[in-house]
């Protein structure tokens, strides 16, 4: 029934759609076909479509201010943003994701060795600087956040806001009080543990500036830090096979963005379920990569699905927010505005933070040169 039909999908590649004959406005769309091209990355995508003309939309330009200005300069398009409920943030892996441990790695039947320990995964979060990260990195197109669920105004929380103050000394009392030791490089240990991390991500300039500056603070509190990138399509697809996937995060900690689409959490604030960590038996797939489970947020869960009253809604979803937050099962960092950007011959485009930003697509049109 929408505006389009695909006549043709190649993974990693080209997606083609047609119009479609029987839509039901007179018209519309306006567009014989639409071409999707996915993989690559967002500097060629911004170059696509600001410099060259090559494409008509972009989406998802997470670049830095300077480099999305200097695009914009061209003249061929434009840049748009609005703020939904997109969060930067940094997973913590609550599995042992060692190789020796075979089939089983990466599963619940094996705790990580230090990141079970909240005081560990408590003085990472409090040796960050979300507004530096989120000042390099977005500009006026991010916020520092502690939450994770930053919107809609009713679900935002304002119990976590401590993380917003950066406080190495005290993070690094809080590891001398939990028993973990600086060792002779530097690095602290306990009971012949080391605080030795892999920190992966997709590749992203913004991404890698991050990992930069927090590898530094990390290792300010004596926590060894090795940075991994990995290509976005590989990182953020779904091959079983592949041992590089977010679902499968075969890594101590790892950083991506996620969100919502529409204005009602439920099924967002679900995704830490037990039972949706991704596994062996899923095929890796699922929602909670850290693989946290705790049966006071299922209890949550179970709640929200049989309240409609729209303020006791509000206050479950408060509630999940902050146990996640207070656990420390991620550590939120930026809230992050959705930056796209569309030619200057491409009308008719309204950005949708609570949809897909293919909402109106049938309302696009060709905006006719001078």
């Amino acid at each position: 029934t929408g505006p389009f039909t695909v006549t043709e999908f190649r993974p990693n590649d080209v997606i083609t759609l047609a119009a479609n004959e029987n839509y039901r406005e007179e018209g519309k769309p306006a567009f014989a076909t639409v071409t999707f091209k996915g993989g690559g990355d967002a500097t060629a995508a911004g170059r696509a479509v600001l410099e060259t003309g090559e494409f008509d939309y972009a989406w998802n330009l997470q670049l830095a201010p300077d480099v999305l200005a200097s695009m914009e300069a061209a003249g061929k398009g434009k840049v748009i943003a609005d703020f939904g409920t997109s969060v930067e943030r940094i997973m913590i892996n609550f599995t042992n994701v060692d190789p020796a441990l075979g089939e089983e790695r990466g599963t619940a039947k094996h705790p990580h060795p230090f990141l079970t320990d909240k005081a560990v995964r408590q003085a990472l979060s409090m040796a960050i600087d979300r507004a530096l990260l989120t000042e390099i990195g977005y500009g006026p197109a991010g916020t520092p956040t502690c939450n994770v669920l930053p919107a809609p105004a009713i679900y935002a929380s304002d119990a976590n806001d401590d993380c917003l103050v950066q406080d190495i000394d005290g993070a690094n009392a809080l590891l001398d009080a939990a028993g973990w030791m600086p060792g002779p490089d530097g690095v602290r240990a306990k009971d012949g543990v080391r605080l030795s991390m892999l920190y992966q991500t997709s590749t992203n300039a913004v991404r890698q500036d991050y990992q930069a500056l927090i590898k530094d603070w990390w290792e300010q509190i004596g926590v060894e830090t090795e940075l991994k990138n990995i290509d976005a399509s590989v990182f953020f697809g779904s091959d079983p096979g592949s041992p590089d996937t977010f679902q499968k995060f075969f890594a101590d900690v790892e950083m991506y963005t996620n969100n919502f689409d529409g204005t009602d959490p439920e099924s967002y604030m679900a995704n830490w379920a037990c039972a949706q960590a991704p596994r062996p038996e899923t095929q890796w797939q699922g929602h909670n990569m850290g693989r946290w489970c705790s049966e006071e947020y299922e209890k949550l869960i179970a709640e929200m699905a049989v309240t409609g009253d729209i303020n006791e809604r509000a206050r479950i979803a408060k509630a999940q927010n902050d146990m996640l937050m207070q656990e420390y099962v991620m550590l939120p960092l930026t809230h992050r505005g959705r930056v796209s950007a569309h030619g200057n011959t491409l009308g008719g485009v309204v950005m949708n933070v609570w949809d897909s930003e293919l909402w109106n697509i049938a309302d696009w049109y060709r905006v006719k040169s001078n």
